[in-house]
């Protein structure tokens, strides 16, 4: 006899979620690990801007997020930060593979997609009662034929390769998740990024470093106000004898010397003038999805792209703005103000591939590109921004060290670069404490799988000994 445990009927507790057509959808807008709480903000933001009703929380690996349908497109469209928007069809504690099957079998998949497109379900399996992603992946693809099936009298296709929808499962421990991709190719591409170098930087962790930098804080602002945008500094050392100011200014003269294929200027430029490159996107996963939502999804996507396409700055006039900022806060500029962006890298062939990559974006005008050792770099203003991401030394040969190298990005700084506000991302603790330098700020992220500091360094002028 089979008892009623056996049946393994499971009941949703109230910290569970599964989707309905009663229910706002939920979503989960992916990044990485580290850049959940700007990326919360930066979601905010673009729902405030757009005036959508959205709830914000952060998770791992990203935001949830609870609103219409608008506010997933308004993210497809502007998020600079994210990977990903999913659409979060169910999240259970399960206790067996039998439970998978239960859990995706709740979901009636046949208003989530068509039977005539194709489907495939990627799985990751951690520290779970499941030990083979493959097997996961097949019970939750079996209840999705079953589910069409029993609604629609047939299954759609599975197809690996190139799916029309793409269903991810994620099983932590005994910690279900099952969503739906709403997104397509990922948004971190833009599709200016035209040839490679070595390790380049993903074009979302840039955004994000900038976010935190407080280079988003005066793109808000510079276009209205030529008033000064400053960055709080957290963590004074209130006891140190020394008067710090509690804030940063910020400038619009940005410096990255280290560019490779020109990741941080390209952002930098696209973050200044309110370019979202994916708003020229023709095809989003969203168009596949919800039948019975397509017409509020065509409408949305209509009004967003117009209203995000209207709020870009012209090219030509990020100098002019540069220049009034600079006269109004007392910031002098020593070089062409035509291009307040620089960028520069030791690799002749770097230099190429960034500037095909600018030229790509469209941004070209307004970065200056050159070949040039880092520390032979010099400032184009009194006051300014640098990014710096330089080499973490993970694949160094046995027996060298990166310390002197470190230590002299640390001595140019000092002395080269008064009044500006240096950042530095890297993995490698030990070099970091050659800079010699105290950070003003430490920010833990990731860059892929490696764990990193985002460092930030205010240079102030050396203080004038009192004369006796």
């Amino acid at each position: 006899m089979i008892t009623k445990e056996q049946r393994h009927p499971h009941s949703f507790h109230t910290d569970e979620y599964l989707a309905s057509p009663f229910s706002r959808p939920r979503f989960f807008v992916s990044t990485s690990r580290g850049f959940e709480d700007i990326l919360k903000e930066e979601l905010e933001e673009i729902c405030a801007t757009h005036q959508i009703k959205s709830t914000v929380w952060t998770g791992s690996a990203g935001c949830y997020m609870e609103g219409p349908w608008s506010a997933c497109i308004a993210a497809n469209l502007a998020s600079m930060c994210s990977s990903r928007v999913l659409l979060v069809l169910a999240e259970a504690e399960v206790k067996s593979e039998e439970e998978l099957h239960f859990i995706a079998s709740q979901i009636d998949w046949s208003t989530i997609f068509s039977k005539d497109l194709t489907f495939a379900v990627n799985a990751s399996v951690s520290d779970s009662f499941v030990n083979n992603s493959m097997f996961a992946s097949l019970r939750i693809k079996d209840a999705i034929c079953d589910v069409f099936r029993s609604k629609v009298g047939e299954r759609p296709n599975v197809n690996t390769e190139n799916p029309d929808v793409k269903i991810f499962v994620r099983l932590v421990r005994r910690k279900l998740s099952i969503s739906v991709d709403t997104t397509g190719e990922p948004l971190s591409r833009r599709g200016y990024r035209v040839g490679g170098v070595e390790a380049p930087l993903r074009e979302s962790l840039a955004a994000a470093l900038l976010r935190i930098s407080g280079w988003n804080k005066l793109a808000n602002s510079i276009w209205n106000s030529t008033d000064a945008v400053y960055l709080e500094r957290k963590g004074v050392n209130e006891n140190s004898g020394k008067k710090i100011p509690t804030q940063v200014l910020i400038s619009p003269f940005f410096v990255d010397p280290m560019c490779g294929s020109g990741t941080l200027a390209i952002e930098a430029a696209l973050a200044i003038l309110h370019w979202k490159p994916n708003v020229r996107r023709n095809e989003f996963a969203f168009m596949d999805l919800c039948p019975d939502k397509v017409p509020e999804m065509k409408a949305a996507l209509r009004d967003l792209k117009t209203k995000i396409l209207s709020n870009e700055k012209p090219l030509a006039d990020l100098p002019v703005r540069a220049k009034l900022y600079a006269q109004k806060n007392n910031i002098e500029v020593f070089d062409d103000i035509l291009a307040p962006i620089r960028a520069s890298d030791i690799l002749h062939r770097n230099i190429d591939v960034a500037r095909d990559c600018a030229e790509e974006a469209g941004v070209g005008r307004v970065i200056a590109f050159q070949t040039k050792d880092a520390f032979l770099s010099k400032p184009h203003a009194s006051c300014g921004m640098q990014i710096v991401n330089p080499p973490y030394g993970e694949r160094l040969e046995e027996g060298e060290d990166l310390a002197p190298f470190y230590k002299s990005m640390g001595d140019l700084w000092k002395h080269k670069y008064p009044n500006w506000n240096s950042w530095l991302l890297t993995a490698n603790e030990s070099a970091m404490k050659a800079v010699g330098l105290r950070p003003t700020r430490k920010v833990s992220v990731y860059n892929g799988s490696l764990q990193c500091k985002f460092l930030q360094y205010v240079m102030y002028p050396k203080e004038k000994k009192a004369t006796t």
